[in-house]
């Protein structure tokens, strides 16, 4: 689908190279979660970055599952430019992490439930996020030291989110475990789950923010580097390079399609 007719429409989505990613401005992602919390469903958030784009290529599995999601955030410059491309000229950025924020300003009546993170990580993420929101409300979190979660543990967090009776569930596995697990998980919770990938580490202190003006410019991925150049210098070269090639040919192959129609 694009066009810009049904701007913030939460169900209008641009496939990208399969992908089909919710074409929103940051304000309409926000109503849209919003709306989700409001109605109590047993759903999930996942953010699409060239990372996720390209995993999905290569398992078409994985991008059922991030297809199933409620919202497909664009989490990231270049998915942007390329919802853009497909004539959604109204899509902005939308990174969960910043997502995250703006939910706990602006709502101070939800309920906040962390998954995720190495033991006691968690703990000061909630620590970090009362310093920056006074009386915002913790119902509960857990930690999630192995990758995959395992059954039991899953099962132990499943039962203190539906004793908890929070609001929404910020998960931060990063990808691709977080979207496996939260659709693994999304009908027994019962409320929203939204995959904030490493901002447990960015509260945590472990990594720093980026600049916006290098997350306006697409840099993002450069800051990020250069604080773990030993574990995202393969995943960078291999799956950027990759994406350029791969959305450039999606691109144009569009342009040459509607170009013959006329």
């Amino acid at each position: 689908m694009t066009g810009t007719g049904g701007a913030d429409a939460p169900g209008l989505r641009g496939e990208c190279l399969g992908t089909r990613v919710s074409a929103l401005t940051f304000e309409g992602a926000r109503r849209a979660l919003e709306s989700l919390v409001d109605r109590g469903i047993g759903a999930y958030v996942s953010p699409a970055t060239v990372y996720s784009l390209m995993l999905g290529v290569d398992q078409p599995a994985y991008r059922d599952v991030v297809n199933g999601a409620a919202l497909v955030t664009a989490d990231g410059m270049p998915v942007v430019w390329m919802l853009r491309g497909l004539g959604h000229s109204f899509a902005e950025r939308v990174h969960n992490d910043d997502l995250w924020f703006e939910c706990c300003a602006r709502y101070p009546h939800w309920r906040h439930f962390l998954v995720g993170g190495r033991e006691g990580q968690p703990e000061v993420v909630a620590d970090a996020l009362r310093q920056r929101y006074p009386g915002i409300d913790i119902a509960g979190l857990r930690a999630t030291p192995e990758r995959p979660v395992p059954s039991a543990t899953t099962r132990d967090i499943v039962e203190r989110i539906r004793a908890a009776r929070p609001s929404v569930v910020w998960v931060g596995l990063g990808t691709p475990a977080q979207d496996w697990w939260m659709q693994s998980v999304a009908a027994e919770v019962g409320v929203p789950m939204v995959g904030v990938g490493s901002a447990f580490d960015l509260l945590a202190g472990r990594t720093r923010a980026a600049p916006e003006w290098m997350k306006r410019s697409g840099l993002q991925w450069l800051f990020r580097l250069a604080q773990e150049p030993r574990r995202l210098a393969w995943r960078y070269l291999h799956y950027n390079t990759r994406f350029v090639v791969a959305a450039t040919r999606q691109l144009a192959g569009g342009a040459w399609r509607r170009g013959s129609e006329r």
